[in-house]
């Protein structure tokens, strides 16, 4: 009797572990449900490839997300129309994802098909990080972005 009164005991405090585990795990910023639908404006920056550095554009991302995956719409401009720094101001994110906190998204730009990709990081009402777009297969501008829910 009390070598089965010592078992159950022990299966209780496995099971107590395993419950209080889960549920540290679940309650953690790694796993926690961060919804990055909807839109979102900032800037991103030029940090260099020659006269091209530190020119400053607007863009929005109208984000829609399924899971960790990123889908949605983006925007670059200077204003409200294309210019010289933004000649394709409207794109579609190609791909995007959201897991354990890093960020990536891919635009692709209409109507030219140049891509842009963003990574970084994302804390509460604000993201920020690094990009790199291709034109042509050739990398045409590199720089930091940041935006902020709207």
């Amino acid at each position: 009797m009390k070598l089965k009164m010592k078992t159950n005991a022990m299966w209780l405090v496995i099971v107590a572990a395993v419950c209080s585990s889960v549920v540290v795990l679940a309650q953690s910023p790694e796993n926690s449900d961060v919804n990055l639908a909807g839109k979102w404006k900032g800037t991103r920056r030029t940090t260099g490839l020659g006269p091209y550095v530190n020119r400053v554009q607007n863009i929005e991302f109208d984000l829609i997300q399924t899971g960790d995956a990123l889908s949605g719409s983006y925007k670059c401009y200077g204003g409200k129309q294309a210019t010289s720094d933004c000649p394709n101001p409207v794109g579609k994110v190609a791909s995007g994802a959201f897991n354990d906190g890093d960020l990536k998204i891919v635009v692709q730009t209409l109507p030219a098909g140049n891509t842009c990709k963003f990574t970084g990081s994302v804390v509460g009402t604000k993201m920020n990080g690094r990009y790199s777009c291709y034109s042509g297969g050739s990398l045409s501008s590199v720089g930091v972005w940041h935006a902020s829910r709207h």
